[in-house]
This record gives C-alpha cells, structure tokens and sequence, in this order.
C-alpha cells in the first residue's frame, strides 16, 4: 500500500512539472493553451550568421601625353602603354554574428505567472536580431589625378627671333644696320616632350647640385630637405607625363551568409575585369565557404522539428568549425576555427529541474 501511494505522488509530481512548463513547436500549439491569457512566450534557437566584408581596389591606368617619346628622351620602357580600368581583391574578412534562426521556433507553456512575467522581461531587455540579408557598400578611399597631370597644358606656340643686316643709306653712305625679326612659330608635340624632359633633367642636376652643396649660399638642413622635396615633386609631376599615373579607389562591400551546410552557395562574383558581383557571374569567378567539424566524429545532420510536444526547453549548443574561402576549388583564405550554432545538436533541459532558466540565454524571446 505504502508502495503505491509513493508511486501516485511521484506521478503527481512530474504531472505537476509538465503542467508548470511545457514547450510546443511554432504552429503546433494546442488551442486549449492559448486559452491561457499571458501564459505563453515564443523563442528561437540562435543560429550564426557571417559578417563578411571584402575589401577591392578599382585600379585606373592613365596613359601620359608624352608615352610614346618615353623611351627615345629618357630611356623608359615600363610605362602605362594604354587607357584601362581593372579591379584587384584586397582582402576578405568574417565576423561570426548570433542570429535568430527562424526555422527553429518554439512555444512555451506555463501555469506559473512569476516565470512567465520573468520572460516577459528577458525578452524586453534582449531584442531579437535578425540575419542580415542586404549587401551594403561603401568607399574608404578616393584617388584622383593630381591637378598637374589633370590641368597640364602645354604652349603650343613660340617667339623665335631671327637675327639678320639690313643695308641702309645714312647721310649719304651705304651703311649694313644689324636688325632681328620676331615671329610666332607652331611647337611640335615632340618640341614640347622635349621640353618636359628638359624639366626632368633640370630638377635633377638641381638636386644634386643642392646635395653635393655647390649652391653659394649656406642653407640650413630643413631649407635644403624642403627644396629637395619640391624639386623631386617638380619632377615626378613631369615624370608622369611620360609614364602615366595609376589612381586606385578603395570599395568595400560587406555581405552575410548563414551557413547551412559543409559548403555555402556562391558567396560574391570577382574577376579583374568587372571587379566584385553578387548577383550573377561566371563559374570560375565564384567564391565559395567551405566548413568542416573540429572534431572528426560530428556529422551534418540537422535535426528536423519535431511536430508533438517536447518535454523540456529546446536549446542548442554551438560547435566548433573550421571555415575556409575557397575559389577554383583552392582555399583562398583559412578563418580559422569559428562556433557555429546550427551544426548543433538539439536536446532538451530536464523538465523537472526547479532551478529557473534563463530562456535570452537559449535564444531569442519574441
């Protein structure tokens, strides 16, 4: 008799737990349960999101006005040869963000106001953040041509004087009077890269004779370093002319992707001559994550809801991952070792444990 009495109460008791907290899948609840004004909360299993930001450089070649008399005046060969715009992958790095994974969502049922006015709170004090979807973009960095290269303008006109005897009768005597003759004269595109090479070697000897301190007057150590820098700027500005100038624009594009399984669909397009895509793009210019377990012994096996009550708060525990850029089936990139909470397994708490929980530390409260 004694025997059944402790049996019957044992029973009472975990009846009076289940009673206390039970936990439905989203779209599963009981209607009796809704009936219960303030007795239910909604929470999410977190998942991680990747925060991905790509950095890539917009490189434009401008071919100098003087590039075809490069080699012949100065002796250059590796010059910008033509016009052209193309792109360059700089980096690509991952930040892990816990999300809300939306298709893990569960009811819980309580009988008990106190912990249900407790989850009310945790839920107020802990927005639900949601996975990012939209690709942003931004620019870091702007180059422009120098005002010297963008406003160079050469004279395409010169004074030549030409200097002759004219033979004139003074006072009765015929008498040869030196004369000269000024005239404007059309310069030669080759005249005036002459010129600018001129300039080049002007700086040059400039320099060194600033070195070597063959100027007359004793300039101080921070004149001559001041002037020393004007002059190699005088003549880099020339110098461009002849070789051309690069100007590089520095974009960044910040994506995010949550892993679903050991590879992702296409991350991002990037090739040299179209630079950084989401949309669409070739094969060969997709960019690919690759994940792989720590621990050899885990699987990709994704639990699926379950369609029945759970006796006992669902949570899932992050595991370790390694996560890789791959590209042409090479690794681009090694992240290193990420804790990814999908790849978890779901279990249940003990449904009879008194000690309160903590449900913002599970997932998100809705």
């Amino acid at each position: 008799m004694k025997r059944i009495v402790f049996l019957l109460v044992i029973n009472l008791l975990v009846l009076t737990v289940f009673a206390q907290v039970q936990v439905y899948p989203a779209g599963h609840l009981p209607d009796q349960s809704k009936l219960v004004k303030g007795s239910i909360v909604t929470y999410a299993l977190p998942t991680t999101t990747l925060k991905m930001t790509v950095s890539v450089s917009k490189v434009q070649d401008v071919r100098g006005y003087f590039a075809d008399y490069a080699e012949s005046l100065l002796g250059l060969t590796n010059i910008i040869q033509q016009n052209r715009t193309y792109y360059t992958l700089n980096s690509v790095d991952v930040e892990p963000i816990t999300t809300a994974d939306m298709s893990q969502c569960y009811h819980v049922f309580s009988t008990n106001p106190a912990t249900i006015a407790s989850w009310e709170e945790m839920r107020l004090a802990n927005p639900v953040l949601f996975p990012e979807t939209t690709p942003t973009s931004y620019q870091t960095h702007t180059a422009s041509l120098s005002d010297f290269f963008k406003n160079y303008a050469d004279i395409s006109y010169t004074q030549q004087s030409e200097a002759f005897v004219e033979t004139k009768i003074i006072d009765g005597v015929v008498t040869q009077v030196p004369a000269s003759h000024t005239k404007t004269v059309s310069k030669s595109f080759e005249n005036k890269a002459r010129e600018a090479a001129d300039a080049i070697m002007k700086s040059r000897k400039a320099q060194y004779n600033l070195v070597a301190g063959e100027q007359e007057t004793p300039y101080s150590g921070e004149a001559i370093q001041t002037m020393l820098a004007e002059l190699k700027n005088w003549e880099n500005n020339y110098m461009s002319l002849f070789t051309g100038v690069s100007i590089a624009d520095t974009l960044v594009y910040v994506v995010y992707c949550t892993p679903k399984g050991p590879t992702s669909d296409p991350i991002f397009y990037f090739n040299t001559d179209k630079g950084f895509n989401q949309e669409n793009g070739l094969t060969s210019d997709a960019y690919f994550l690759n994940l792989d377990f720590v621990y050899s012994t885990a699987s990709f096996v994704m639990d699926a809801m379950p369609v029945y009550n759970i006796n006992g708060i669902c949570v899932r525990n992050p595991v370790p991952m390694t996560v890789k850029l791959m590209h042409n089936n090479k690794t681009l990139q090694n992240f290193g070792v990420i804790n990814m909470y999908q790849f978890g397994d779901i279990h249940h708490l003990d449904p009879s444990s008194k000690k309160p929980i903590d449900i913002s530390k599970i997932g998100f409260i809705f």
